[in-house]
């Protein structure tokens, strides 16, 4: 928004550039008035009078000076036609008109039509952004608040219209925004891309003096650099996931776009599951990246499961950046298995007893296992009452003797547990 001075305020203009020439020799042109052209509102047309058949300069003639020149000609009639939005975007102008020699040197002071503006539509604030899978965007919008016209009843003013609004856009790879949508009144629109992130939007507000746009805003996306999902876990002990996010936006110079990453703020890491291929996926927690974007979610295992990283879209005033999520992982939990003998040593013909336990305290059948020299045999199976049991017998191959147990597959409470296999424990007889 531009401020009145109260020199503009009493209808004054600078006249710094229109000083009258040493060597005037011709009178100023009178009469100078501005009007639409066409139906359209996209010409104004200057008009004055004059004395005789000369040539003429017309400019705009704004409060820091005055602005580019337009050359009718010479022997037509003094008329000039100038494409609104070139004069758009000001809050107070006046036409000028002056007669040039051959040099097209100023010969006459200048013929001044009436204060007008030629403010646009007020820019539009983009609210947010959001994916609208797999290949649009849905943007929001509202209009900042208008300048109050300076110069009301102006020959140029027009009765208030509903502001048309168009999404613009470029290409990731060039620096050239072409528009989306089509121009509407409505203050939100949903777009076809024009290319896979990272690109970038505004929204232009339309008027009879060209068109306003909204602050530039971003489209990145996320990448997932590096991310460990263990493949086993045990049961009840926290399965530890850590990984890097990174977020890639578009740059260019001037033309040409090149993407390349960018610090962001901590954003939200979703830490998803299911059983199975088939089965859906629900939340298992969350936490926060680091300012690297480094994260780490730690889960209880509680069965086997598929794991899977979701970073969120999140919009904040630049812009938005689009999530990613991860392949699926899956990890297969075990039982936590403890084995062992209540006394490790024994004497030829003393009875022993191996003891196996589990996490959780499931009723199973374990089979224990002895290793012979080449392979490992059954022995008996184990039952267990409450994640324990046990099984005694006697002593009878001298020397050292590698025993384990071996636990079948079984669900606990719902989850899936895969097999396990005890640590192995050695009895020693002599």
């Amino acid at each position: 928004m531009h401020t009145l001075t109260a020199a503009l305020a009493l209808g004054l203009v600078s006249t710094a550039a229109l000083a009258v020439p040493a060597h005037a020799a011709d009178p100023a042109p009178t009469n100078v008035q501005v009007a639409w052209a066409d139906a359209a509102h996209t010409t104004v047309r200057v008009t004055w009078d004059e004395v005789g058949v000369v040539p003429n300069r017309v400019y705009a003639q704004y409060p820091d000076g005055p602005g580019a020149y337009y050359a009718p000609p010479a022997d037509g009639t003094n008329q000039m036609d100038i494409a609104s939005d070139a004069l758009g975007g000001q809050p107070v102008l006046r036409m000028g008109v002056i007669v040039v020699d051959s040099a097209g040197q100023a010969t006459s002071p200048a013929g001044l039509s009436v204060l007008f503006d030629t403010l646009r539509q007020p820019k539009p604030i983009i609210d947010s952004i959001a994916s609208v899978p797999p290949t649009k965007y849905a943007v929001k919008w509202h209009a900042s608040a208008p300048t109050p016209d300076p110069n009301p009843g102006d020959p140029l003013d027009l009765p208030a219209a509903a502001p048309q609004y168009q999404v613009w856009a470029n290409p990731r790879d060039f620096n050239q925004y072409e528009p989306r949508t089509p121009w509407s009144t409505a203050t939100q629109a949903t777009f076809e891309r024009p290319t896979a992130p990272p690109f970038k939007l505004s929204v232009a507000v339309n008027s009879e003096w060209g068109l306003n746009y909204a602050q530039t805003h971003r489209v990145d996306y996320e990448k997932i650099p590096s991310l460990t999902i263990p493949t086993t876990a045990t049961y009840g002990q926290l399965t530890v996931i850590k990984g890097r996010i990174e977020r890639w936006m578009q740059a260019c110079d001037p033309g040409p776009c090149f993407e390349q990453p960018w610090t962001e703020a901590p954003r939200t890491v979703i830490l998803q599951a299911r059983a199975n291929a088939t089965s859906a996926w629900y939340v298992v927690g969350s936490t926060r990246s680091t300012s690297t974007g480094n994260f780490t979610i730690s889960p209880t295992a509680w069965g086997t499961r598929q794991y899977r990283i979701v970073v969120p879209d999140v919009y904040t005033g630049e812009g938005l950046g689009v999530g990613v999520t991860s392949g699926a992982v899956t990890t297969v939990a075990r039982p936590k298995v403890t084995a062992s003998f209540n006394d490790s040593t024994a004497y030829y013909g003393q009875k022993v007893t191996a003891r196996v336990g589990l996490t959780p305290k499931a009723n199973v059948r374990t089979t224990l296992q002895r290793w012979n020299g080449t392979a490992w045999v059954n022995v008996k199976w184990v039952y267990t009452s409450s994640g324990a049991g046990t099984y005694t017998f006697t002593a009878v191959q001298r020397g050292r003797v590698s025993y384990r147990f071996v636990v079948p597959a079984f669900t606990w409470s719902g989850w899936p547990l895969a097999s396990q296999v005890s640590p192995t424990f050695v009895l020693t007889t002599s």
